[in-house]
């Protein structure tokens, strides 16, 4: 709090020398956009015809299944800024990026990618990546993922040999994630699970 002051002091002096024009914001003024804009994400449409703000708000509500207080602010050149009231549902629209670890060769295929990756959500689009420095590949799918439901972190596999193989299940960019019920959205110190089991 003592370092605040100092540099209220500082800018208040510089003010009154004739210096610059400082105006110094506190937290308290600018916490309720900080707020709005975390709640937000950005997109820009690779479109030659331009979209009207009614249609792209439109569209996505439709396809986004109507999360509430959700709003769209046009940024020009087919920009636009997507906001959302809560968290959970910005995470709901993310597009993650999961890899599948400890399949045999045989089953790194496209094709195994995206019907694993249909058992934890929408599929986008799958990959075959080669691993930086090593022969070993790996697959990867872009989901959009449901924040709602639990975050998996394994699949089992039965080939056609009939022997069960663990998949492991790594998420790239998953956001706020809890190790308590495994959900997205909070974090183990906000889980409403974990407090109700304590009690």
């Amino acid at each position: 709090m003592a370092e605040t002051t100092r540099d209220e002091d500082r800018i208040e002096e510089d003010n009154l020398k004739g210096g610059r024009n400082v105006i110094l914001l506190e937290e308290a003024n600018i916490s309720k956009g900080i707020n709005a804009y975390s709640n937000s994400l950005y997109g820009r449409l690779f479109a030659s015809k331009t979209f009207s703000i009614g249609t792209m708000g439109n569209a996505l509500k439709a396809i986004w299944g109507n999360p509430e207080g959700f709003s769209v602010s046009d940024k020009g050149d087919n920009s636009f800024q997507f906001f959302f009231n809560k968290e959970m549902d910005v995470l709901r629209v993310e597009r993650v990026w999961v890899q599948f670890w400890g399949l045999p060769e045989s089953f790194k295929t496209l094709k195994v990618g995206r019907k694993l990756g249909e058992n934890l959500g929408t599929v986008l689009e799958v990959g075959k990546f080669q691993m930086r420095g090593r022969e070993t590949r790996i697959v990867k799918a872009k989901i959009n993922i449901d924040a709602a439901r639990q975050v998996r972190n394994q699949l089992i596999v039965v080939g056609p040999n009939k022997k069960e193989v663990e998949v492991a299940l790594r998420y790239e960019r998953l956001g706020k994630f809890c190790t308590y019920c495994a959900k997205l959205g909070h974090e183990v110190k906000n889980c409403h699970d974990l407090l109700k089991d304590t009690e």
